[in-house]
């Protein structure tokens, strides 16, 4: 187990604790995450989750505690003041910005906490996240894949300002995810109250889900290019025309793509390629075009089946956009007419504007 203390020693680098909470089966690649984690030993993490995991399998520096997600919900129901509507897990992802509150006793000692997702592969995150840029900011990275914040008072209630239409409360009583980690949430509260925070999209390579050749949503890609982990670093190799170029990254991000499980003995290996599907043994490295798109090839059909989904769903969310308010309008007008013709059929509703409210959202939510 890592030192909460570490920071104390003279000219060490602040100490980070990152908790991840996972319910549910782990993922099938989970083997060679902990391994990217191990390779990062000045970090701590604390993995909350409800499955039996062998400790002795981890790294020292993952600490695991065991919760049931009822009880996990409880534990931030009762730090935050308010029943939350976390009816299924991927709804904390609202609530990871309390975790300073949550999870104070297990951050105790440590200079700086955070959480991160677990579809990734980590690389060197003190070369990325320095000391220079811990001391500047309180608050580093706003990706809910990893995100950092002083563990202080006063970045720990950051989660409690308010901008116009944002406000933790209301997030964290309505079951739909927000993105309040991140870009809805946390990102306009510290914009809005002119706190600074570090980001610098260029460090990591966050997946496109909806291409299935690999290629980053925040960078250039390259005609010709593939992505690996070796020894604890984060690599994308290209083709740069005349010659294979490197670029590394603090972490890729896979964005719940689903991945094949890997060989059981990869994990016991140095570096390994991540492929659209999966992961290969890194044996050499690439040095030719080809050879970079036998590992990331592209797939037509896959792309043109995203594009289609994509479309409808940005079509149809448009159109729930136009049309709720008009739902929600009918909803009133029919609901006022069968009060007036039949009295007493509405008795022990919660009233007529509520339940055409509730109509609309349903119509929404689907």
């Amino acid at each position: 187990m890592i030192s909460s203390t570490l920071s104390s020693i003279e000219g060490a680098d602040p100490s980070i604790r990152l908790i991840l909470a996972y319910f549910g089966p782990l993922p099938a690649a989970a083997r060679l995450f902990f391994k990217s984690c191990a390779h990062n030993p000045t970090i701590s993490w604390l993995l909350i989750t409800d499955q039996v995991i062998d400790e002795a399998l981890l790294p020292e520096n993952i600490a695991v505690k065991r919760m049931t997600f009822a009880a996990f919900k409880q534990a931030v129901d009762a730090a935050i003041g308010m029943p939350t509507a976390m009816h299924k897990p991927y709804k904390l992802c609202d609530l990871r910005p309390a975790y300073g509150l949550v999870f104070a006793e297990d951050l105790a000692g440590f200079d700086w906490w955070g959480y991160c997702d677990m579809d990734l592969m980590f690389g060197d995150i003190r070369r990325f996240i320095t000391r220079d840029t811990l001391q500047a900011y309180d608050k580093v990275m706003i990706h809910g894949h990893l995100s950092l914040y002083r563990n202080c008072e006063e970045a720990n209630h950051y989660f409690q300002l308010e901008a116009p239409g944002v406000n933790h409360r209301d997030v964290f009583a309505h079951p739909k995810v927000a993105g309040f980690d991140e870009f809805s949430g946390i990102k306009v509260l510290l914009t809005e109250h002119n706190i600074p925070f570090f980001r610098d999209d260029s460090y990591l390579a966050d997946i496109d889900r909806n291409v299935y050749r690999l290629q980053t949503i925040y960078q250039l890609n390259y005609p010709h290019q593939c992505f690996y982990w070796e020894r604890g670093k984060a690599f994308r190799a290209f083709w740069t025309g005349s010659g294979v170029g490197r670029q590394e990254f603090v972490y890729i991000h896979f964005q719940q793509r689903a991945m094949r499980r890997p060989a059981d003995d990869l994990a016991q290996t140095d570096a390994w390629f991540i492929t659209p599907q999966g992961f290969e043994a890194k044996t050499g490295n690439p040095a030719t075009p080809e050879e970079m798109d036998q590992l990331n090839p592209p797939n037509f059909w896959f792309d043109l089946k995203r594009s289609v989904c994509s479309y409808t769903w940005h079509t149809k969310r448009a159109a729930l956009r136009t049309f709720a308010p008009w739902v929600r309008h009918v909803c009133v007008l029919g609901m006022i007419a069968l009060d007036q013709c039949c009295p007493g059929a509405l008795d022990g509703a919660d009233g007529i504007a509520s339940i055409a409210g509730n109509v609309a959202e349903l119509i929404w939510t689907v």
